[in-house]
């Protein structure tokens, strides 16, 4: 980049300044410029201070952030409009600054000090540094600009430049050295050089020329040359690179010291007597940085803007006389007229130095060697230009002079004569512009100065000879000069016949050189190389003395003048202008073409171009065939005597006809018949030898081999011709392949036919042709007619075979050698008979063909070679086999062709069209064509089916549908008067058909089903872009009535337009629901709505805001205002903060209105709003949710459809707003609700809610959908722009680039799946369409693989929710993933280096080598190919559980995973490691077989480093036991991410040998953890303690105790309940005197108002529990008398606020019902059931579940009272009922956090003290057994009678919650062998769920000590019945939810089984052991697959259905009531 040596800090301020400019107000205060302001360096005082050097000060010093903001401020003033009040604020402070420079660049510097990169002081403190340079020339120029703006201030202004001026005299002279006033000098200088300067008045102009010539006074002069003299050298001025990076340019000799006054001087003299410039114009010369030194002089006759002032006022001068009485001379002041005297004899002085001391007219340049400015050590160049200069000055000096100055005439008219001694052209050529100048403000010099110059044309001039010949082709700029001042002065003469008469005297001297010659291989005079000047050394004076003194004097002489005369007439007669001069010019010129030499003949050739495009058509016609005469007399023995010149001419002649091209039709005739009258010429040549009959073998080879060799030359010239008629060709308005007339075709069949033969096109000419000629004929074959026309009758038998450009003696020398070549063409044997037996012009007629539609095809042209298939002789001729084999191989080779193209994204915009062609000749009269056409059609559209994203691709097939049928109709509208044109008024279009109406019909129903299979499939890859152009169609639409109003093309375009994509995965799954093929009618009916709405809408506005309401019939004008747009601009922006600062709620409705009328306007705007662009993306990325993406998605693309030239700028905007995403971290890149294992969040004791999964769904949708969206763009819109758009490529690519780099930071939502493996397909859909530089497609690949690995890097997961359209959704995305990924391949072709002579380095960590990379590369490929296998796999099982057919089900899919060995496993696993250590990992959990698990283990304890940041990881580092050979390992556990709660309880237990690494890991989890977490495995905790040999656990629960009062209690009452092992309190624990004691510690550790809760908890809780001990001596009364106890100790109990019941630690009692007492039944204990109110807190969650509400800020907790039932036993030990309802519990965290809709209902169970313990009530409750002693026979019947019937909502609610509690409590009761499970223990609620109680009997026991039951669960005949039979949607609802659960709680099964085996230590009578732990875990079968685990499920569910045992022992439980 060009900035990179530019300081940053300067490129930023200034762009700053840029920016501050363009938006100032005319009236501003500096406040907004205060970021330039501060950094300004102290003010300086003004230049009127003159304080001595001596006191500058270190102080003083500017830094370079200083000199950087004085230059961004000065850049700043400069770029503000001249109506800016603040200029003239700014005049001071620039002046402040420039006095400042100048002391501080004046001051003593040390010059030998180096640069520090460190401090990078010394460049902006060494005097005279580029820095310095470049603040002078910005407040130079900044003071100009002020000028410009205030009048007022132009005096102030001048005079600071001129005391700035003066200060450099000054300085000049100074013992600091000259350095810096040079460089400030050549500051001025490069300024006034560039920026206008503004009219000063004329005291000023006075002033500034006195300074400037006093700093040119020889004492200065001299001060610089002896100061100079020390140097080394002494370069020439202003060539920078011979200075130092730290020095600024600056001339450094005193030649160019006087150059630089003199240009200046010139400059303000001329700019006081020209008219004032418009300064607005140039102000981009005061804003652009100005560098390097150009001559001013060198441009005058150039053309642009960017060219010297010096040139462009000498240039003005030229053209336009000074009005004398407009200006004001110096010459009319006295002090002017001082200065002008003073001015002349300083300047006549220089002349003098410059020409020679003395006579001016006796001396050389030579001889001035002790000129002043020959002691500088000058060189030649600059003493030229200097030359140059003071020669203009000098005129300058007198165009201000009252009177007439002859002097300057008569010098001019020295340097114009033929005495001149000037040698060098560019001082003739400022001659002529002086004298040119002279006499347009003096008319009596125009005759006299006619005569004079035409006598010095007519002179052998020295100084044309070495001009002319330097440049070639090209006027020389001193001939142009000449030529303009000749123009002048006949001009300026009152002599009408003066033009003609000097013509005549020029052309005259032509007569001269008649009959002389070159010699073969002399260079002619115009054969050098251009240049506008030569250097020293190229030609010296010593050169031209000699080539003009030599032998040949005299005719070099007449030659030189001769050309100098063609040269000279030529340009006078452009220059005049007149139709009679340029006609008499060229009859002049073409009359002497004959008479001259070679060398002149090249001249006129050359210079008779111009006069032609200049003159009428008969000169051209003229001037052309001469052209094609002097050709076609070049001697056929030797064509190399040729002129050149000839071939140049016409090629330049055909290159200038692009406004000519009415004659195109008429010279392109000429040049292809001069290309066949060579080609014939060229086969007489050939012949010549063999029409000998010589019996001397020697002397016929000789004659062959030259006739061979001339015959060589002949193809060199016939090869060099087909550049002109390229040129000619190459005009894209000029067409002559279209109607073209049989003559033309002609004409270029025998062009192509002589190619053939002679070896030019084809395989050979690629060999023999040079690059031009090569790209020359593919520009021919572009423009060729097709060889063969349709109406040609009998072509093959007649016109073909007696063709005369092949000579039949030639063409029979040829025969073999063109069979071959066909041949080889055509390789295939069936074509080999056919060519056998063809004849020369049929074999060549062929090989033509293939060669021009070879080329044209190469040229994305291949339709054209349809039409050789509309001639009938061709058809029926033994031609057409071979043709259509050519026809199929140039297809083929084109599709090929376009298959490069589009991997580079370079695929021509012509192709489209070329399809439109191919599409029309599908209708095509005649079969073949229609055949053909067809096949071709069908190639491209279904090999590129991104050509149908084209809107006119799109647009021609459906309109030719419709032309079709209506041409159809024709049969039975006007059955005998058939059509065969049919026009679209659509687009430019017209069918030429048959009349037979049954080939209309075949062609019809052929196209309709083709256009069907295409659409189809580009919509299954763009569904958004076709979809778009087709609503396009519809919108665009003949407006129709009733009559008339059916088309088959709008038919089409409507099927399609609501068709569903393939790529709407979860659609396309949808069955066909009622026999309706599901489409988006209703979305294309709202797009078309919206559209037309808000178009009208505004289109209406605008006619009402300009008519009111009059006027109602016109129509309304169609482009936006001004006005709208800004309107727009504004609110949009408005819009975007507002939802950004959130001030302003933005409703979806209000964004799509406002994207959709933005939209409307941009596509009635001629330019495109490039603001409204911008937040036309911005406001919906802005607002990101997936309405407002959605709407964005709809207006997006509505705008690309009317305006396709914004598609780079929306995707562009869309790209920068993804990226904006994932900087911000939302949508696909938040992590908020990724992955998180159920059991670390809290596990609460409460009914699962299906609110909260719902609202879980909501949120990840909105989280994720956005996202989804934008990939289904994305992906849409790049199938449309692959083939064309590399910027828009370039930008997908650093889109994917970067979020493919965040991948760490996606989510792993399991809904997140989608849209990431949508994204990962989508990126490889990239890599397969693009041909990347190899690094950057190496790198592209692993971050994708690396971004899909990271997928799996997680612990797997199910889908979320019971979506299944959804699962299938995700099976099908991983499935054409797995395709995408098995199909891609390694380029790696293509490497962008720097080195041309080495092979780029392979810069891929890891590989040495592409073929390294590409071995490794296979591993990667199969073992995501196992990873997504996988994938797909658990998706299929849960999609269907059950295995039903006609769901999905795993076919292929996972013959990898069957296929792999061991030691594959082993080393898959290892790659894995390699690649992402927690993917292999998590392989352990995906694939349950030995060598996995065993090798993921070595790897984990061999490297724990790697995956400390995994905690899954640290099983296979544990295990189930503390292994030796992982102890070293360890060290790593104090920074092992965090597992979850009761995983590290675990690791309190001796089988991990209390090793202190483990257990101060434990301790930080448990710590880590927030105490709502760890307060649900209080129990667990307690246990712990058995073997807490360290006091690690007794520390955590000391130190929780205090952090949480509520951990606090619940602890003490576990503790108390765990002391004994017996409900009777006789049998104490092991752990009672530690239990005894921590309880002890706990309680003495509280004080304050936590002992104050503590006590008043407790006392009320041993208040309500000691109505049960009193309730004792009542056991045996009866329950009123219990009751009447109870309700007796409940009116005692004093209620304390804050307490709670312990069962409901969530709530506080504030109320209890103290009548509600009730005693229970019991044999030998007094439980009894008391009711509380307790108030709780809840979080209200959103009743509507839609995405855009469910925002987790409206969820509020609010308060709510209930009444809440609780027992209360003593002598009971509820701790098994603790723990089966924790398990009940966690699988409701399971469950919950997968969206799986079951329902649990974990009561809390609170044990208290041995024996005793509190249960809540399930509420709104009925056993099955009271439903029984109600005399209700069934759950059936209790449904209908408390829900309604069958039918009835309530009852099918009621039913759906019965199964889906019935399937959660099936898989519970089966985990945990829950038993008893009699008609008491199951309730039923108020809702229909299901609701198991008293879990006494769990695992290994049953009532009475035996396992009756089953081992399954309970499902009897009236649940089935329930349900709705065995057959019924409700029965597989409940099959496949079991399974599902199931499936859900198999991951966990180690937590699961871990919190039941750490309770092992209690006793508890359902415990047998360890067994009883290795059966729990068993029945998870974790050993199995997904699909085996299901059949497993499926097993158990039919074991439990209607079980024997299981009604067994209802009846036995109903006997014992």
């Amino acid at each position: 980049m060009d900035c990179l040596d530019e300081p940053l800090h300067l490129q930023i301020l200034t762009s700053l300044a840029s920016n501050y400019a363009l938006d100032a107000k005319p009236s501003q205060d500096e406040s907004s410029i205060n970021v330039l302001l501060r950094g300004l360096p102290p003010n300086q005082a003004s230049l009127n201070d003159n304080r001595d050097q001596e006191d500058f000060v270190e102080d003083d010093e500017w830094s370079e952030f200083e000199y950087n903001h004085a230059i961004s401020y000065a850049h700043y003033v400069a770029a503000l409009p001249l109506t800016s009040d603040y200029l003239g604020e700014a005049f001071r402070r620039l002046e402040s600054l420039l006095t400042g420079l100048l002391r501080h660049g004046a001051a003593p510097h040390s010059h030998d000090a180096t640069p520090s990169s460190s401090t990078g002081r010394y460049e902006a403190d060494r005097a005279g540094s580029n820095g310095q340079a470049q603040l002078c020339e910005g407040l130079i120029k900044a003071l100009l600009w002020v000028a410009w703006g205030r009048h007022e201030l132009r005096s102030e202004v001048g005079a600071a430049i001129v005391e700035l001026i003066e200060k450099v005299g000054s300085m000049m002279t100074a013992r600091s050295g000259p350095t810096f006033s040079l460089v400030i000098l050549n500051c001025i200088h490069s300024v006034l050089s560039h920026c206008p300067l503004p009219p000063l008045p004329q005291s000023v102009n006075v002033k500034l020329v006195s300074a400037l010539l006093a700093l040119s006074t020889p004492s200065n002069l001299i001060k610089l040359v002896q100061q100079g003299s020390s140097a080394a050298s002494t370069p020439a001025r202003h060539i920078p690179s011979k200075y130092t990076t730290f020095t600024a340019p600056h001339p450094l000799t005193p030649g160019g010291v006087v150059m630089i006054v003199a240009e200046i001087i010139n400059i303000i003299l001329v700019t006081s007597i020209l008219p004032p410039s418009n300064p607005e114009e140039s102000q981009k010369a005061f804003a652009h940085q100005l560098s390097g030194h150009h001559f001013p002089f060198a441009s005058i006759h150039a053309d642009g803007d960017s060219i010297h002032i010096a040139a462009r006022q000498t240039r003005q001068l030229v053209i336009t006389p000074i009005v004398q009485d407009n200006v004001e001379l110096l010459s009319a002041t006295a002090d002017g007229k001082s200065v002008l005297h003073s001015a002349e004899k300083v300047t006549l002085r220089w002349w003098s130095d410059l020409m020679g001391v003395g006579d001016m007219e006796g001396e050389t340049m030579l001889g001035r060697r002790g000129s002043l400015f020959s002691l500088g050590g000058s060189e030649q160049d600059e003493e030229i230009e200097l030359t140059i200069a003071v020669l203009h000055l000098m005129n300058v000096l007198g165009l201000h002079q009252t009177e007439e100055d002859r002097t300057q005439l008569s010098r001019l008219k020295l340097l114009l004569s033929e005495n001149s001694t000037v040698t060098d052209p560019r001082v003739l050529e400022a001659a002529f512009i002086c004298t040119s100048i002279l006499v347009k403000n003096n008319a009596s010099l125009g005759t006299h100065m006619t005569h004079h110059i035409r006598r010095l044309l007519m002179s052998p001039l020295p100084a044309f000879e070495g001009e002319i010949a330097g440049f070639g082709g090209n006027v020389p700029p001193a001939v142009v000069a000449a030529s303009k001042c000749l123009a002048i002065c006949i001009e300026m003469s009152s002599n009408d016949d003066l033009t003609s008469s000097t013509l005549y005297s020029l052309l005259n001297t032509l007569s001269h050189g008649a009959g002389t010659t070159i010699l073969p291989g002399a260079a002619p005079l115009r054969s050098g190389q251009n240049g506008h000047h030569h250097h020293r050394g190229e030609f010296d004076n010593t050169t031209l003395k000699t080539s003009l003194t030599g032998g040949n004097a005299t005719e070099d002489q007449r030659r030189l003048v001769a050309v100098t005369a063609v040269e000279v007439v030529s340009r006078l007669a452009l220059e005049i202008g007149k139709d009679d001069i340029i006609h008499l010019s060229i009859s002049m010129l073409l009359q002497r073409l004959r008479s001259v030499d070679l060398a002149t003949q090249s001249t006129i050739v050359t210079n008779l171009v111009p006069l032609a495009l200049a003159g009428n058509n008969s000169d051209l016609v003229e001037v052309y065939r001469s052209f094609s005469q002097i050709s076609r007399s070049s001697h056929p023995e030797d064509p190399r005597r040729s002129s050149n010149a000839v071939l140049a001419a016409q090629t330049t002649l055909a290159k200038g006809l692009s406004l000519r091209l009415d004659c195109a039709d008429g010279y392109l005739t000429e040049l292809l018949t001069l290309f066949a009258d060579k080609g014939t010429q060229t086969q007489m040549i050939a012949m010549a030898a063999h029409g000998y009959d010589m019996r001397d073998k020697d002397q016929l080879h000789q004659l062959r081999q030259e006739s061979e060799t001339r015959v060589t030359d002949m193809k060199s010239w016939l090869a060099a011709l087909l550049i002109p008629i390229s040129a000619l060709l190459s005009h894209p308005s000029y067409h002559p392949d279209q109607a073209a007339s049989p003559e033309l075709v002609a004409h270029f069949r025998n062009l192509w036919f002589l190619c053939v033969v002679f070896g030019l096109s084809g395989q050979s000419g690629r060999k023999s042709l040079s690059d031009h000629e090569r790209n020359a004929l593919g520009v021919i074959a572009e423009k060729t007619p097709a060889l063969v026309l349709e109406s040609s009758n009998d072509y093959v038998a007649s016109d073909l075979e007696y063709n005369s450009i092949l000579r039949k003696d030639f063409a029979a020398t040829v025969q073999s050698r063109q069979r071959a070549a066909l041949s080889e063409y055509l390789p295939n044997q069936r074509h080999s008979y056919d060519i056998r037996a063809m004849s020369t012009p049929q074999t060549t007629l062929l090989m033509a063909i293939y060669d021009l539609e070879e080329a044209r095809t190469l040229r994305s042209r291949p339709s054209v070679l349809l039409h050789y298939f509309c001639n009938e002789s061709i058809n029926t001729s033994p031609l057409v086999g071979c043709l259509e084999a050519i026809a199929q191989k140039i297809s083929s080779n084109f599709l090929k062709q376009l298959s490069r193209q589009v991997v580079i994204h370079s695929l021509p915009a012509t192709v489209a069209g070329e399809v439109c062609t191919i599409l029309v000749a599908c209708t095509h009269r005649m079969r073949k064509v229609r055949e053909i056409a067809l096949s071709y059609a069908r190639q491209l559209l279904e090999t590129f089916s991104a050509l149908l994203c084209d809107r006119q691709v799109v647009f021609t097939l459906l309109e030719i549908l419709t032309l079709m049928r209506r041409s159809c109709e024709m049969q039975y509208t006007d059955e005998y008067s058939p059509v065969y044109d049919f026009s679209s008024d659509k687009m430019d279009l017209t069918l030429h058909l048959t009349d037979d109406y049954a080939v209309r019909n075949e062609i019809v129903s052929q196209l309709h089903g083709v256009a069907r299979q295409w659409l189809t499939m580009a919509i299954s890859r763009a569904p958004i872009e076709v979809q778009s152009i087709l609503q396009t169609y519809l919108n665009e639409s003949r407006d129709v009535l009733l009559i008339d109003s059916v088309e088959m093309g709008a038919g089409l375009a409507l099927h399609f337009s609501k068709a569903i994509s393939r790529l709407d995965r979860q659609e396309t799954i949808m069955p066909s629901i009622g026999g309706w093929p599901s489409d988006s009618s209703n979305l294309v009916a709202s797009q078309f709505a919206s559209k037309n709405y808000f178009m009208g809408e505004l289109s209406g506005a605008r006619k009402i805001l300009l008519n009111g309401l009059s006027k109602l019939q016109e129509g309304s004008p169609a482009e936006s205002s001004a006005e709208e747009q800004l309107a727009f601009k504004s609110q949009m922006a408005q819009a975007v903060s507002n939802i950004h600062t959130k001030t302003k709620p933005f409703t979806i409705p209000e964004i799509r209105r406002i994207l959709l009328r933005a939209v409307s306007v941009l596509t009635a705007s001629p330019v495109m709003d490039r603001d409204i662009l911008h937040y036309l993306v911005e406001l919906p990325m802005a607002a990101f949710t997936p309405l407002a993406i959605a709407a964005g998605v709809d207006a997006w693309t509505w705008l690309l459809r009317q305006r396709p030239e914004a598609e780079v700028a929306i995707m562009s905007a869309i790209s920068a707003g993804w990226l904006h995403t994932v900087n911000t971290r939302q949508g696909l890149f938040n992590t908020t609700m990724n992955y998180r294992d159920p059991f670390e969040v809290p596990v609460e004791y409460s009914p699962s809610d299906k609110k909260i999964m719902d609202l879980e769904l909501a949120k990840a949708r909105r989280l994720l959908r956005p996202h989804a969206l934008l990939v289904q763009v994305l992906s849409s819109q790049f199938q449309a722009i692959k083939y064309r758009e590399r910027g828009v490529m370039v930008s997908l690519i650093r889109l994917m680039m970067r979020s493919l780099k965040s991948h760490k930071s996606m989510s792993t939502h399991p809904l997140a799946r989608e849209v990431r493996f949508a994204l990962l397909l989508f990126g490889f859909q990239m890599l397969a369409s693009s041909r990347m530089e190899a690094l950057l497609e190496l790198r592209f690949r692993d971050r994708l693989f690396q971004a899909a690995f990271s997928w799996f890097a997680v612990r797997p997961q199910w889908s979320f929710g019971s979506d299944r359209v959804q699962v299938g959704s995700e099976i099908r995305l991983l499935e054409d993933f797995l395709i995408a990924v098995q199909g891609d391949h390694i380029r790696g072709d293509h490497s962008t280096s720097s080195l041309s002579d080495r092979t780029p380095a392979f810069l891929v960590r890891g590989s040495k080598s592409i073929n390294e990379y590409t071995a490794q590369h296979k591993d990667r490929v199969k073992l995501l190919v196992l990873l997504v296998e996988n994938e797909i796999s658990r998706l299929t099982v849960w999609c269907n559980p059950a295995n039903e057919s006609g769901r999905p089900t795993v076919s292929n899919v996972g013959n990898l995973e069957r296929s792999t060995t061991g030691d594959e496993w082993t080393r898959l696993v290892q790659k894995a490691w390699k690649l992402n250590p927690a993917m292999a990992v998590h392989m352990g959990e995906r694939f349950k077989n030995a060598p996995v698990q065993v090798e993921i283990s070595r790897l984990v304890k061999a490297d724990p480093k790697a995956v400390i940041d995994v905690p899954e990881a640290l099983h296979f580092l544990l295990g189930d036991k503390l292994e030796p050979n992982a102890k070293a390992a360890l060290k790593w556990l104090p920074v092992w991410a965090a597992t979850p709660p009761v995983t590290a309880i675990v690791y309190f237990q001796p089988r991990y040998g209390n090793h202190p690494l483990i257990l101060q890991y434990a301790m930080r989890v448990l710590e880590q953890h927030p105490v709502e977490l760890t307060f649900f495995f209080v129990p667990q905790v307690v246990q712990a303690l058995r073997a807490d040999g360290l006091g690690y656990v007794e520390r955590f629960i000391f130190e929780t105790s205090k952090i949480s009062q509520l951990f606090c209690h619940q602890i003490i009452w576990n503790m108390k309940a765990n002391t004994y092992r017996d409900d009777d309190a006789s049998q104490p624990d092991p752990m009672k005197p530690l239990l005894d004691r921590m309880i002890d510690m706990i309680v003495a550790g509280l004080s304050g108002k936590a002992k104050a809760f503590y006590d008043l908890e407790f006392n009320f809780f041993d208040a309500v529990t000691s109505i049960s001990g009193k309730l004792k001596p009542y056991i045996k009364k009866s329950k009123p008398e219990k009751k009447a106890k109870i309700d007796e100790e409940m009116n005692v109990i004093e209620l304390s606020v804050g307490v709670y019941l312990p069962s409901n630690p969530d709530g506080v009692v504030i109320d209890l019902d103290r009548k509600s007492g009730r005693p229970l039944q019991s044999h030998a204990k007094a439980p009894f059931m008391a009711t509380f109110k307790v108030q709780k807190e809840r979080i209200d969650l959103p009743t509507n579940a839609s995405i855009e509400i469910s925002d987790e800020a409206k969820m509020v907790k609010t308060k709510y009272d209930v009444w809440q039932s609780a027992i209360f036993k003593v002598g009971d030990d509820c701790r098994q009922d603790v723990l089966a309802l924790q398990i009940i519990a966690m699988f409701k965290n399971v469950f919950t956090k997968i969206g799986l809709t079951l329902y649990l209902f974990p009561y809390r169970v609170t044990a208290t003290a041995p024996g005793c313990g509190v249960i809540d009530v399930v509420p709104n409750a009925t056993s099955r057994d009271e439903m029984g002693r109600a005399k209700i026979n069934d759950l059936f019947s209790y449904f209908v009678d408390k829900y309604g019937g069958v039918d009835t909502v309530s009852f099918q609610k009621a039913r759906l919650n019965f199964i889906q509690s019935m399937a959660a409590y099936s898989v519970a009761c089966y985990i945990l062998q829950i038993k008893d499970r009699h008609n008491g223990n199951i309730m039923i609620d108020g809702d229909g769920h299901i609701v198991h109680i008293d879990f006494g009997f769990l695992f290994d026991i049953g009532p009475g000590g035996i396992k009756f039951e089953p081992n399954s669960f309970k499902l009897n005949h009236e649940m089935v019945a329930l349900m709705g039979g065995r057959e019924s949607q409700g029965y597989k609802m409940f099959t496949e939810l079991t399974v599902k659960a199931f499936l859900a709680i198999r991951p966990h099964a180690d937590q699961l089984v871990d919190t039941v085996h750490l309770m092992l230590g209690t006793g508890l009578p359902s415990f047998k052991g360890e067994p009883t732990i290795a059966r729990l875990k068993n029945r998870f079968q974790l050993q199995l697959g997904e699909r085996q685990a299901a059949e497993y499920m499926m097993g158990v569910i039919r074991n439990a259905h209607e079980n024997m045992r299981s009604n067994v022992y209802d009846g036995f439980q109903k006997m014992q009531k």
